[in-house]
């Protein structure tokens, strides 16, 4: 246990954590009175903004003290306020889930045709129809469960416990169970888990960009605002769902669970609208058409049959037949089931599908608003270059992995001199980031502290420093922490080696507030005095660095030993330090500059090649983020988010709020946009526009402030690895390696997916219109000559599983045929049913239905027997003629869909589970036909060769049915 104080009641533990300032603010928090903890009282209701209150007066606003609550009174608000939860919207519990399977037009049809003929008594098709119900509704469930586990696997929206003062001491309690007025104390690398007002600070900053989007750490101080600012400019509080980047803190908690800024996001995010996709809004409009059209034609059938004095009992099972017939019994099973094999290639590839139907939605896809920072770049901070004594130099790699080199100007590279070392030692000295190497958390490099800081890191390893060795040779005595006037941090080490004792003072910060503490300059290996051409030549080339969105820190050094030694009165470490007599301009002037450093975060690299690919699929992308103008439209312009660079638009917060919202829209739909400065209502502002519009957008985002969005979207796509588990939770797609050319690459398989479901949807159509006609025909035979019904009911749903659902269902598997991303985005208005595919369908299934009428009536005279005549079992062999009819026409109906080149194009080879299911199909299907106890309960009877003429005929005649109608017609699907 490592103590934070010498105070016995003061213990915490600070696990992975060694920064030797550590304790310091805990020593001088904890020696303050102990027994002012306030008495059970009523709180005052809360501020708008804390902000622009003082730490002491948003104490007494919230009936509380720097000693915290006590127990007692903690409960009590507790009671009041409720827990400090996250409400998880959108979640949907098993059964609801499973229940939502039973709303489909289609199912609800099946499951009253199953009543009916259990009513009459008809068990054996009754059972069949119920199995088709368990089918359809079990695989949608399936997959979105599967999802859903994935999901609670990946989220922990909160820290689960917090060390805070109850009772006048620190105590470790799940932060659930905080309130407004308790103290919190947090440090380095700790998750804030409630909004705060900050009361004691040292060397504070916070991570915010998942809430506010700002990818630099914001420096936190105690000082009160004279005016409420935005969220993101709000210093002195600190926000659930971020994290200390650097320093210690003491807040008082001003709000807990839905009552935060998280809350307030998550509150916007569940009021968010959410629509169907295109293909369900289509297959809703399908099946309620089906299943009017076939509600009327059944009760209209069956009068006629009644008419044609049939039996009750047996007309209403034809009408029930009938009805079977016409209903796509395996087209909900079939959509969910090439939706969920898309979802399997793409989980694959890293993008988790967390709805069925977003993977078709994806494929819609006319806009992309992206965010920036984790998306389209790493969110690592890299150092890129370097000027030492105005000397430049490049250098390598990429994010926090200390692999790579530094080059001068000559492409050399580096053999630090002792100055050029001093200038990598300065950045490491004069910071309190840790470079860490993966682990079970984190599969790359990674940092704990500020990311500016630990860019410094690797930087120096490339140089040839070495870090451990540096820090044993270099100890630190005293810190001049970083804060927003001076712009500078400064550390004072101590050189192990040096007898007698030498210090020297290393410094960073903004190059203009270093350049006004220096006297000299490093240039080339010679320390000068600086010259005002100096200053110039400086600042020119950091503001160039700055014109590229690159992010410069200045370095400067200063030997202290003889200010220090005229200072001593004591040991380092006593109260009588040289350092509580030195103030900060005793040692930060008379200082050597010696260069700067910029760096950025990196871009992706396969971005580039990403927006080209969309800009070819006429796909419009914009960068929707909460960061700077200079700094987001120089990536946009890495990226090539615009065709041409100065095509490249950039509109700021401030523009937004006072456009129009016909010029927003018009910006959005063109793509080439940088929206910058922007809040989550903003963000939801374009996406509202964009999705009410007609248009499909798809939305990236990790933060928790853009979680709104995410819903509001028509796609909603989050960060896997850096993404917030609000922003998980609010979409519907997540990419588990936050790559933007993932998104790309699962566009691409909505479009193929789409193309497969369209040919799934037609095939089924078609034998449901072949197996109406063959059913009328078989009507007409009744009602004029007498003759037994050409299929009964249990062969028309063995069509519909052997012939609909198995085959149709190894379509998902299909790839792409010819550049599918090459072409722009489907109209979202457009339909799979439409003028020349519905003359289709009921072209091709007339085809197929007099095919097997016809086979029918053939199978009597290669009996050797007239029309309608012969034993049960002759009849029953007729019957099965009809059945393989169908059922052998209508896989080659699949197979002529299968490609636009026809039946006999080289796509046909490339999905071998289509075949394997074709062959399954015929293998089921001569079970029907030849096993006995099969055939007797579908009604079958065997077939000799001589009855396998129709059938095999009636495939060929279909085949050259199908390529003449696509020829003339020029269209093939």
């Amino acid at each position: 246990m490592r103590r934070l104080c010498t105070d016995h009641r003061c213990r915490l533990r600070h696990p992975g954590l060694t920064s030797m300032r550590r304790g310091h603010l805990g020593k001088r928090f904890c020696s303050m009175r102990s027994n002012d903890s306030p008495t059970a009282g009523t709180m005052t209701a809360a501020p708008t903004d804390f902000s622009t209150l003082s730490a002491d007066a948003a104490l007494q606003t919230l009936d509380t003290s720097r000693s915290g609550l006590s127990s007692t009174e903690a409960s009590g608000r507790l009671a009041e306020s409720g827990p400090n939860r996250i409400a998880q919207v959108g979640r949907v519990s098993p059964i609801m889930r499973y229940l939502s399977q039973f709303r489909d037009w289609l199912v609800l049809l099946l499951l009253a045709c199953a009543v009916v003929v259990s009513y009459l008594g008809d068990w054996s098709t009754a059972a069949v129809l119920v199995v088709l119900v368990l089918i359809n509704t079990t695989i949608g469930f399936a997959q979105e469960a599967r999802a859903e586990r994935t999901m609670q696997a990946l989220e922990a929206l909160v820290t689960p416990t917090a060390d805070v003062l109850r009772d006048g001491r620190i105590t470790e309690v799940d932060t659930a169970t905080l309130v407004p007025g308790d103290v919190v104390h947090l440090a380095e690398g700790d998750s804030v888990p409630a909004d705060m007002r900050v009361i004691e600070a040292q060397a504070v900053s916070a991570n915010e960009f998942a809430l506010t989007g700002e990818s630099n750490p914001t420096r936190k101080t105690v000082a009160t605002l004279e005016y409420p600012v935005p969220l993101a400019d709000r210093r002195n509080l600190l926000f659930t769902g971020t994290d200390i980047g650097t320093g210690e803190v003491f807040g008082v908690v001003t709000a807990t669970g839905m009552r935060t800024e998280l809350g307030r996001i998550a509150q916007l995010s569940d009021q968010a609208p959410t629509t169907p996709s295109p293909l369900q809004r289509e297959m809703s409009t399908i099946a309620r058409v089906i299943g009017i059209t076939v509600a009327v034609l059944a009760a209209v059938l069956l009068v006629f049959a009644v008419i044609a004095q049939m039996p009750f009992r047996e007309a209403l099972l034809f009408a029930v037949g009938l009805a079977c017939a016409l209903v796509p019994q395996g087209l909900p099973a079939e959509v969910n089931t090439a939706l969920a094999q898309a979802s399997e290639v793409l989980a694959r590839r890293r993008a988790l599908v967390k709805k069925l139907s977003a993977v078709e939605t994806l494929g819609a896809t006319h806009v992309i608003c992206t965010d920036k920072t984790g998306t389209l770049t790493r969110n690592e901070m890299t150092v890129v270059s370097a000027e030492i004594g105005f000397a430049p130099f490049t250098v390598t790699g990429s994010g926090y992995a200390p692999t790579g080199e530094v080059h001068d100007a000559h492409g050399a590279r580096l053999t630090p001199t002792h100055w050029q070392r001093t200038f990598a030692e300065t950045g490491v000295l004069a910071s309190n980031a840790r470079l860490l190497p993966p682990d079970d958390d984190h599969p790359d490099w990674h940092v704990l502290g500020d990311p500016t800081e630990g860019a410094l890191l690797p930087f120096a390893v490339k140089a040839g420093v070495d870090l451990d060795q540096l820090q044993h040779d270099r100890v630190e005595e005293h810190e001049l922490p970083f804060d927003s006037e001076r712009k500078r941090m400064t550390s004072v080490r101590r050189v192990v080696e040096a007898s007698p004792a030498r210090h020297i003072a290393y410094v960073k910060g903004a190059p203009e507030s270093l350049l006004d503490v220096c006297t000299r300059v490093l240039d080339g290996d010679t320390v000068r005095p600086i010259t005002d051409d100096d200053r110039r030549r400086f600042l020119d080339a950091q503001r160039q660095a700055a014109g590229q969105a690159l992010r410069n820190l200045a370095f400067a050094v200063r030997d202290v030993t003889s200010l220090v030694a005229a200072a001593s009165t004591g040991p380092a470490d006593s109260a009588d330090s040289p350092f509580s007599t030195l103030g900060i301009d005793d040692i930060e002037h008379d200082l050597l500059l010696l260069g700067f450093v910029s760096m950025r975060d990196p871009l992706r690299d396969e971005v580039p090649d990403a927006m080209a690919e969309t800009r070819a699929a006429g796909i419009n992308v914009s960068i929707v983020t909460g960061d700077s103008a200079l700094t987001a439209g120089a990536i946009a312009k890495m990226a090539g988010l615009a065709d041409q660079a100065d095509h490249l638009v950039v509109v700021t917060g401030d523009q937004l709020h006072a456009m129009p919202d016909a010029e927003v829209l018009r910006h959005a739909l063109g793509g080439g946009v940088v929206f910058s400065r922007v809040a989550p209502e903003d963000k939801m502002r374009i996406v509202n526009l964009v999705r009410d519009s007609g248009h499909v957008v798809a939305v990236t985002g990790d933060g928790i402030n853009d979680a709104p969005a995410l819903r509001s979207a028509n796609i909603g796509v989050a960060m896997g690895r850096t993404g917030t588990d609000v922003a998980k939770q609010a979409a519907e797609v997540v990419l588990l390696d936050d790559s933007f050319a993932t998104l790309v690459h699962a566009i691409g398989q909505g479009r193929t997916i789409y193309t497969n479901i369209s040919r799934g949807v037609l095939s089924c159509l078609t034998s449901n219109v072949g197996e109406f006609v063959v059913n009328m025909i078989s009507l007409a035979l009744t009602t004029l000559l007498g003759m037994p019904l050409a299929i009964n009911v249990l062969q028309i749903l063995a069509v519909d599983v052997l012939g609909e659902i198995i085959p149709i269902s190894a379509l998902g598997s299909d790839r792409a045929e010819g550049e599918n991303m090459r072409r722009p985005p489907r109209d979202p208005k457009a339909r799979i049913l439409q003028g020349h595919s519905i003359t289709d369908v009921v072209f091709s299934g007339t085809v197929m239905g007099v095919l097997a009428a016809l086979a029918y009536l053939v199978a009597y005279p290669l009996q050797g027997l007239g029309l309608g005549e012969g034993s049960a079992a002759q009849i029953a062999a007729a019957t099965t003629v009809t059945y393989a009819t169908i059922l052998l026409t209508q896989l080659v109906n699949i197979m002529h869909r299968r490609s636009v080149h026809g039946i006999f194009s080289r796509h046909q080879l490339t999905n071998r589970w289509f075949w394997l299911s074709c062959l399954l199909a015929i293998a089921v299907m001569l079970v029907i036909v030849y096993v006995p106890f099969v055939g007797a309960f579908f009604g079958t009877s065997p077939l000799s060769p001589m009855l396998w003429l129709p059938p095999i005929a009636a495939m060929i005649v279909m085949g050259l049915a199908r390529e003449g109608f696509a020829r003339v017609s020029g269209h093939r699907v």
